[in-house]
């Protein structure tokens, strides 16, 4: 039977005086947490959580929590997400909150849900500095963790150092079980939110909990109704199949996105802050075979997937994507940009740094690109050690080339260490970020470094695929709303193709939904909703609205660096060996051989047209 219920409610918080509001908002006219962010965009600079409609249903991967709002670090509007943390988001009675205003002294935001009444909120004052020396974001999540004096087990969102030294800073939150909090921490990391949260408007921590309950999807039979309609299968089965990855893949003998990236990705893994992208593919090859194969997935695969060291994210998912050796929990991407890409072979030494990056609270991809790049002009002497007040000296072993696995990554994870600690100390130019740095190290530094550029400022870190769609010019970058499949496109098609695929990652993203869970969700999501809430939305449209009031807002800048240009060259040139026939791609290869940066530049105009016409269409 449609549900009856149709209202979301929104609690806004003024942390300057800690004021707050309840405001009433309609479906489908709000069908989600984008939805929201947007409306409070158009009244002011506000910063907005929020779960999607079917967040505490049965269905899996719907518990996912949605930050977005300005983002310090790229300089645009910007949405970040954090798995399994709306499930108990939802016992607060709320669907979205919205922070505008800034307290007086560093604050807790404390939100508690009560049966059959709007929450409590408030706001506590907290030396946040002091309880950091502890443990950074750890410390912070523990101390706040311990003093909630409301119902049932709540969750914890906190920032570490980096959110108030530099614009990098995530928001990060382990689940509990048990009344204790665990080693299974989940990251809102891209687009530096705990920076935003921290520093606009002085809040350290939010954390919340309770025992509201309202009309959820609950009923198991009507979730499997649209599945069986659909797929001919229950919901169980159809999603086991679609998580298979982040699960464990047989064809692999491996699980996680750590596990079959690694697996999978062989010769077009980068490595060594994507200098291996100039190294001939048997090069790349035995670098993959000797160092990851046989040495850093050989452990993941030894100390995880074998004992199954897994877990789900905070809510039940047959998933288990969160793959654990000890307290360390192991993604592709942090532990490619602070491992291969930073030229750190070793889990040991991996551990480590990734750790630390994690107590210090940054975007674990962002940062690691920035010691990535650092470490390879340090070994080229592009930069004097003592500009950056290092040691004389210090020199990272950065060539494949008789590299140990174990002793040169130690080596290596030592000065990224050292980085890091640089990268969150007051007054030093690493807490700027790359572009700022690369602007001031000269231009031979900056043309090794590997980042994309919006407005005067912003900047951010590509995801760690070796396609040109994760180097497009898009209003939003470095997460998944481009086409990154590997197969060469026509920069215009791929433009075309990324827009496309921003408006599905859009539609996922305002459901409060799990991407790992797109194989089906992308498909059958709009059937759920409109027959679980009896409406009648044209998601599609709905979607493409939302795409072009984000693009509307978006200034990608042409890249900065060559580096960026030699990787865009260097992919075609690999397509070409394995299509030389193609008279469109042998044609872009030609002029990328005989004056690079203007090819490139005339390739990133045709991606930028493409993802323009896209989104100028009113009806997608």
């Amino acid at each position: 039977m449609p549900a009856t219920q149709t209202l979301q409610y929104g609690l806004v918080v003024n942390a300057t005086d800690g004021g707050c509001e309840i405001r009433e908002h309609a479906l489908p006219e709000t069908l989600g947490p984008l939805d929201f962010g947007l409306a409070m965009r158009r009244e002011g600079d506000f910063f907005c959580i929020g779960s999607g409609v079917l967040a505490g249903s049965v269905i899996p991967g719907s518990n996912r929590l949605i930050f977005c709002g300005q983002s310090p670090v790229w300089g645009g509007f910007y949405v970040s997400t954090m798995g399994g943390a709306a499930l108990i988001w939802d016992g607060t009675g709320i669907s979205f909150v919205a922070i505008g205003g800034r307290a007086a002294r560093p604050s807790v935001l404390e939100i508690r849900g009560q049966s059959g009444r709007y929450p409590r909120a408030r706001l506590r004052p907290i030396d946040v500095e002091a309880v950091w020396r502890d443990g950074g974001f750890y410390a912070l999540q523990r101390h706040v963790f311990a003093n909630w004096d409301g119902q049932g087990t709540p969750r914890v969102l906190a920032t570490g150092p980096a959110a108030l030294h530099t614009a990098m800073g995530a928001i990060g939150s382990s689940k509990a079980h048990q009344g204790a909090l665990t080693p299974v921490d989940c990251w809102a990391g891209r687009g530096g939110m705990g920076s935003r949260l921290l520093q606009r408007h002085n809040i350290c921590a939010i954390i919340y909990g309770g025992d509201f309950e309202d009309e959820d999807l609950t009923d198991r039979a009507e979730a499997d109704g649209y599945f069986e309609r659909r797929f001919s299968k229950k919901m169980k089965l159809v999603d086991l199949e679609a998580t298979t990855k982040y699960r464990y893949d047989p064809k692999w003998s491996s699980g996680g996105t750590l596990g079959v990236n690694y697996s999978s990705l062989a010769d077009m893994m980068l490595s060594f802050n994507y200098r291996s992208i100039a190294w001939p593919r048997e090069e790349r090859l035995a670098i993959w075979t000797r160092l990851v194969k046989q040495h850093y997935l050989e452990q993941f695969n030894q100390e995880t997937i074998i004992p199954k060291q897994q877990s789900q994210c905070g809510e039940p998912c047959p998933a288990v994507c969160k793959k654990l050796k000890d307290e360390y929990k192991k993604d592709y991407e942090p532990y490619q940009t602070m491992g291969p890409l930073s030229g750190i072979f070793d889990q040991r030494a991996a551990e480590r740094v990734n750790h630390r990056a994690d107590e210090l609270g940054f975007d674990a991809i962002q940062i690691g690109g920035q010691i990535a790049w650092l470490l390879e002009c340090l070994h080229e002497g592009l930069v004097d050690p003592s500009n950056l007040r290092l040691p004389q000296g210090a020199r990272p072993h950065f060539t494949p080339q008789g590299f140990d696995p174990v002793a040169d990554s130690a080596h290596n994870a030592e000065l990224a260490l050292a980085l890091l600690e640089l990268s969150v100390t007051p007054g030093h130019l690493l807490t700027r970020g790359m572009r700022a740095a690369a602007d001031e190290l000269g231009p031979a530094a900056r043309d090794r470094a590997v980042f994309l550029s919006n407005g005067h400022e912003g900047w951010m870190v590509p995801n760690q695929y070796w396609v040109p769609g994760m180097f497009g010019p898009q209003c939003v970058m470095g997460k998944y709303w481009v086409h990154y499949g590997p197969e060469f496109l026509p920069p215009h098609e791929l433009g075309r193709k990324s827009a496309e695929r921003m408006i599905a990652e859009l539609t996922t993203d305002n459901a409060g939904m799990c991407r790992f869970h797109r194989g089906w969700s992308e498909k059958l999501w709009p059937e759920i909703v409109q027959g679980h809430f009896g409406l009648g939305i044209d998601y599609e449209a709905h979607h493409a609205r939302i795409a072009r009031e984000i693009h509307r807002q978006g200034a990608p800048v042409y890249w900065a660096s060559a580096r960026v240009e030699e990787i865009v060259h260097a992919y075609l040139r690999e397509m070409l060996e394995e299509s030389p026939k193609d008279p469109v791609l042998s044609g872009w290869v030609a002029r990328f051989d005989a004056d690079r940066s203007q090819a490139a530049r005339a390739y990133w105009d045709e991606m930028r047209r493409g993802i323009d016409e896209r989104l100028a269409e009113p009806a997608i």
